[in-house]
């Protein structure tokens, strides 16, 4: 199932817009970079999770992703491009491994390959999508 953009977000465009506009709108390589890389991203999403729904917030050109179609749900999993070819990754702790509230793991990678490495190991250990047999078997797949 394709990630689909929070209707709560206070936009018309869908996240593929909203990333296609920075490469088409844009004279600056840095943001055309961004617009790029997180197209190939969201692209990357759907096709891994053919079942599960993301819900994504954009916050400035960072991706949220969601479990539910709330603006203010818990966010799980950040996916930020600075203009570069790399992604930078956060996740929250879940509640039993916090070392207190709202903790973090962050983490970058190079290359969209990675990439799905790091989103599926974000989205196990945030504990947004425990019980999703998708997720266990796209973990199982890549040795995860």
């Amino acid at each position: 199932m394709p990630i689909v953009r929070n209707s709560k977000q206070s936009t018309d465009k869908d996240l593929y817009s909203f990333y296609a506009e920075l490469t088409d709108n844009s004279n600056e390589i840095v943001t055309k970079t961004i617009g790029n890389n997180m197209l190939a991203f969201i692209e990357m999403i759907n096709q891994t999770f053919l079942v599960t729904q993301i819900w994504g917030l954009t916050s400035l050109y960072r991706l949220v992703l969601q479990t539910k179609d709330q603006w203010d749900s818990e966010w799980f999993v950040i996916i930020n491009c600075i203009g570069n070819n790399e992604y930078y990754f956060e996740y929250l702790m879940p509640p039993d491994k916090k070392p207190w509230d709202d903790a973090t793991v962050k983490g970058v990678t190079q290359n969209l390959t990675e990439a799905k490495k790091y989103l599926l190991i974000a989205m196990k250990e945030s504990g947004g999508w425990k019980d999703n047999t998708e997720l266990q078997k796209k973990l199982l797949e890549n040795n995860l």
